[in-house]
């Protein structure tokens, strides 16, 4: 599922919800932890929150300028991904017999700040270290709904919400009359609870009395057919120049570009969301601004595509 400058915003509590827990069990961390790991994962987390911070969102006045600063946190989530990959590599997960309670979550949350695909990719070694005790269950246990979200599929511990013109909706829960026994035994607070951050006043459905159907978001079914690529994706590719510095370094891949179609098939806001670096992005940022549309779908479409490096026929 893409997500917009809205989408972002939608988040923003359930973030600091995470920061919260971050923090909640700080303690001063014994000479035995790595001081440059330690040291790297605090630099990594004061940037994963530079242009997400409340201060910094409420000094923003526009549409506008909120989408530039999400932009540049945006490219700031790419390296910080680039920097746990390798701290993954080298040490597994980054848990608290290696950081302490601190640093535990920083590795999870700039997981959860990135692309579906980094999501799904560490999925499994974050549920792996939480059952060891490694990472908080809690935070964990969001980025599973996170990523059941991601793939269209009902959320397990209900911490995914959705802004509408009507208001926060809940994405649709799994064995909804269960759900506050699932988050008990993560060490999440009964879903009454955590909506009322959102002044949104939840009971548990039963059987009998099921929660109405307006509480929930359905996304729309949406015609593949209705936003295409005029020339089909060949004659896009087939645009690309593979940069100098990429051949050098025998650098091979796809970037990944998220971007909006409007109605008239022009695409607007495109953001790299997945880099290759050594001039890939950039390129695939050119080619994507001089790329149209057809979009009959009659408003403005988000939508995802990778561009591979280097383009064979």
């Amino acid at each position: 599922m893409l997500h917009s400058t809205q989408k972002h915003m939608i988040f923003l509590k359930e973030t600091w919800l995470l920061l919260w827990l971050f923090f909640l069990f700080t303690t001063a961390f014994a000479q035995s932890y790595p001081k440059k790991l330690i040291a790297q994962l605090d630099t990594i987390i004061q940037s994963d929150q530079q242009y997400r911070s409340v201060a910094t969102r409420k000094a923003t006045k526009t549409p506008e300028e909120e989408a530039s600063q999400m932009r540049k946190q945006s490219a700031i989530d790419i390296a910080n991904m680039a920097k746990i990959d390798k701290i993954i590599a080298k040490y597994g997960y980054p848990g608290k017999s290696l950081v302490g309670e601190k640093y535990q979550s920083v590795a999870l949350m700039v997981i959860q700040h990135n692309d579906p695909a980094a999501r799904e990719k560490y999925l499994p070694l974050l549920i792996e270290a939480a059952g060891k005790g490694e990472v908080n269950a809690s935070s964990v246990a969001i980025m599973i709904d996170r990523s059941k979200m991601d793939k269209g599929e009902k959320q397990i511990y209900g911490s995914q919400l959705h802004e509408t013109k009507q208001g926060v909706k809940l994405i649709p829960i799994e064995d909804e009359p269960n759900v506050n026994v699932r988050r008990a035994k993560v060490g999440l607070p009964p879903l009454e609870v955590y909506l009322k951050h959102w002044n949104f006043n939840y009971k548990l459905p039963t059987t009998i009395n099921p929660n109405p159907a307006d509480w929930y978001y359905v996304p729309e079914a949406r015609s593949e057919s209705a936003v295409e690529l005029i020339g089909g994706d060949n004659a896009l590719y087939s645009k690309l120049f593979y940069p100098a510095k990429a051949k050098e370094n025998n650098i091979s891949g796809f970037v990944t570009i998220e971007l909006t179609i409007d109605k008239n098939g022009i695409p607007k806001n495109p953001v790299v969301v997945k880099s290759l670096g050594y001039g890939c992005d950039e390129e695939a940022l050119r080619v994507i601004k001089e790329a149209r549309f057809t979009n009959t779908s009659g408003e403005e479409a988000e939508m995802r595509m990778r561009l591979p490096f280097p383009y064979v026929k």
